[in-house]
């Protein structure tokens, strides 16, 4: 019994010392709390000095320093000894500085030979034709005077045929008239003779026209084959002409294929041949023209559509110093499988082929390539190169961190300035208006906005050294509100972008 009063006992205290203590917490409370215009988590937060910097907004990108032109320069002629290499890597060359001269004693016995096959192909050739004239002239000559013959032949015999046409008909008259049967009998005679003589006529006439005929087809004939003779005689004779200028010419071109020559001036960059070799083609050298660089570098898909020709850039590589290098975007390819480089081109005018060295493109990311506009004795070829791809710039504009900023009642944006750095309890909301956004800063306008002024930016509840070594490893620097564009700020996704503040800032990215 006396157990079950001292247990009912305890359930009625626990409830009054619960109460007891929830009154003590309010009061508590309400001593800690600050008044209107003050922060509760004052002691927590951190500030920054307020002052006009740049902003830039771009996209990091790492590429490789490549010469503005190279030329990898082979031979077109084949099969020679190489006599002597005139240049040595490193070796600066002029365009149309000889680079290798070949053995050309095989080609000029070519050239040789060339030009004596041409010789006899002319002579020949003048001979045919010359004899195909003649007959064609005799065959029309012999045409003409067979022409003549036959017309003669044909003369005769008609008049032949006419002269007993008409003795026919003077004997007829005078069997008529004949009284005497003698005379009429002997007329008579004379009569069956001139008949006869008659068809001889007529059959030499005959005979003489068809021979005229036979002997005109014949000679057509033959000057229409020596007339074929003659333009065949040519057609080979020009034929053969051209062949043998044919070979003229190629046995010329190959010797004029050996005189290799630069075909840019630059630096020789390779050298693939020795004196003595055999050359059966391919590269000889590669030159580089290191007057201007660019540099070759890829985007991610997320990126490139805020990538276009003519964005400045600023490049920083290890060589330099870290000096900022000036650029402008020059090529953007349009696909993932496409280059600056995709396209080659040959050239045959002694200065053997000539092909533009290419790039191979990245499946991970679309090609860009950075003209270099700013000259730089330390730039080489090779060196590895962080770009920044400028996407929008503010120039002594007031900007804070995201964090500094708030929405107040109204929806409308604030800062919170402190009085004094050591308490932030106090403080008055400024509202401004946001312009330009990098990954971390904002710019920010309003007409009440003075340098030094001490904005607040709310903390977690790490130690502030630990606070201080997360900035410094995210690249920024909270204290001065100058954003170290080395930081990839990965807000959602823009993993690939940075903000940068600050008394110009390098806007390339540093590790």
């Amino acid at each position: 019994m006396i157990a079950k009063i001292k247990r009912h006992k305890m359930l009625a205290i626990l409830p009054l010392a619960i109460l007891a203590a929830a009154g003590v917490l309010a009061i508590a409370w309400s001593n800690l709390r600050p008044s209107a215009g003050e922060s509760a988590t004052a002691k927590k937060n951190n500030v920054i000095t307020l002052k006009k910097q740049n902003l830039i907004k771009s996209i990091s990108a790492t590429g490789t320093v490549k010469s503005a032109d190279s030329r990898t320069v082979s031979a077109q002629a084949t099969n020679l000894t190489v006599k002597k290499v005139k240049v040595k890597v490193g070796d600066q060359v002029k365009k149309g500085d000889s680079l290798v001269t070949f053995d050309q004693s095989d080609l000029k016995d070519a050239l040789a030979d060339a030009k004596e096959n041409l010789t006899t192909a002319k002579a020949d050739s003048s001979r045919s034709v010359t004899s195909a004239t003649q007959q064609l002239s005799t065959a029309r000559e012999t045409y003409a005077s067979e022409q003549s013959k036959s017309a003669r032949a044909i003369t005769k015999a008609k008049d032949a045929l006419a002269d007993a046409k008409k003795q026919i008909a003077t004997l007829k008259k005078q069997i008529q008239k004949a009284k005497n049967a003698a005379k009429k009998k002997e007329l008579q005679e004379q009569l069956s003779k001139a008949q006869e003589g008659k068809t001889q006529a007529q059959t030499t006439y005959e005979n003489a026209i068809s021979n005229r005929d036979s002997s005109s087809r014949q000679n057509k004939s033959s000057v229409q084959n020596a007339e074929n003779a003659l333009a065949n005689a040519n057609s080979s004779a020009q034929k053969s002409i051209r062949e043998a200028e044919s070979q003229v010419e190629q046995a010329q071109k190959n010797l004029k294929n050996c005189a290799v020559t630069a075909p840019i001036s630059g630096i020789v960059t390779t050298v693939n041949v020795t004196d003595g070799d055999t050359y059966s083609g391919g590269s000889l050298f590669q030159i580089d023209d290191t007057s201007s660089f660019t540099v070759t570098t890829t985007v991610d898909e997320y990126d490139i559509s805020n990538v276009s020709v003519g964005q400045r850039a600023v490049i920083l590589t290890e060589a330099t110093d870290q000096q900022e290098i000036q650029g402008k975007i020059s090529f953007v390819a349009p696909s993932t499988d496409s280059t600056s480089s995709d396209s080659s081109t040959s050239s045959g005018n002694g200065s053997g082929a000539v092909m533009a060295s290419t790039s191979t493109s990245s499946s991970d990311g679309y090609e860009v390539v950075i003209d270099i506009t700013d000259s730089n004795d330390k730039l080489k070829m090779g060196l590895t190169a962080k770009c920044s791809l400028i996407l929008e710039e503010a120039t002594d504009v007031f900007a804070v961190p995201y964090d500094a900023i708030h929405k107040n009642d109204s929806g409308n944006s604030v800062i919170r300035v402190a009085e004094n750095a050591s308490n932030t309890e106090k403080f008055q909301e400024i509202a401004v208006t946001k312009g330009m956004e990098s990954d971390y800063y904002v710019e920010i306008s309003a007409d009440s906005l003075k340098e030094g002024m001490l904005v607040i930016i709310p903390t977690d509840e790490t130690e502030e050294s630990s606070q201080e070594n997360e900035s410094e490893k995210n690249g920024f620097n909270f204290g001065n509100g100058q954003g170290m564009p080395g930081g990839n700020m990965n807000r959602g996704n823009k993993g690939s972008r940075n903000g940068s503040g600050g008394g110009n800032p390098p806007a390339a990215p540093r590790d």
